[in-house]
């Protein structure tokens, strides 16, 4: 651009005249650079290297920083998901304690009634008479099946028990995003959604009432 303008000036302009349109062009040039470093410090970018770029590329520069992505609010981002991540890990490690200690007790219990009625369920045979006259209890009527209990986290509150046909259909009506995390027994952790979504195929859909 410097060149151009150079051009046009008549052949008789001394050096001064060619002096100031190299200043003048350079100004302008430098007002790209600093209008790219304003902004890209609230871009979570360099304010320096995008000086030189917008010194380089003028208004393109100026567009690029604006329409690059935000990079500080992708890092706040992650870092709210990280600490939902680790509030969600305590809360699953206090639940998992407190099913192993009723899991204790249960097991307790039963070691009670099977004294009791001397019988051993323990066995992986099935129960086992410790007296031949004494006829094992009736078992109980097994429970129809039912599906996966899932929790979702929202708000970086824990949300649920629901059942999979609820939590696809929540998902599949958009009211909850893709990037949710979920969790059922058996998972190691808390998991995105859209991760899973194999996962939500194991019921038929329903709508079952969800729980807070």
């Amino acid at each position: 651009m410097v060149y151009d303008v150079i051009a046009l000036l008549p052949r008789e302009q001394d050096a001064s005249s060619i002096v100031v349109v190299f200043v003048v062009m350079t100004a302008i040039y430098s007002v790209f650079g600093v209008i790219c470093a304003v902004v890209a410090p609230s871009r979570g970018r360099s304010p320096i290297g995008w000086f030189f770029i917008g010194v380089a590329t003028q208004c393109l520069g100026v567009i690029l920083v604006f329409l690059l992505p935000n990079l500080k609010l992708e890092e706040d981002r992650r870092r709210r998901r990280d600490a939902e991540t680790r509030k969600l890990r305590e809360q699953l490690k206090k639940e998992r304690q407190t099913a192993d200690e009723r899991h204790n007790a249960n097991r307790t219990r039963l070691g009670i009634h099977d004294r009791a009625l001397r019988v051993d369920t323990s066995s992986a045979d099935g129960p086992q008479l410790a007296n031949a006259g004494s006829p094992p209890p009736v078992p109980a009527s097994l429970p129809p099946p039912v599906e996966a209990a899932w929790y979702f986290a929202s708000g970086g509150e824990r949300l649920g028990p629901v059942p999979t046909s609820r939590l696809k259909q929540l998902w599949l009506d958009k009211r909850i995003d893709d990037d949710v995390l979920v969790w059922k027994d058996g998972m190691g952790d808390w998991t995105p959604i859209n991760e899973i979504v194999d996962l939500l195929d194991d019921g038929p859909m329903g709508s079952a009432p969800m729980e807070a």
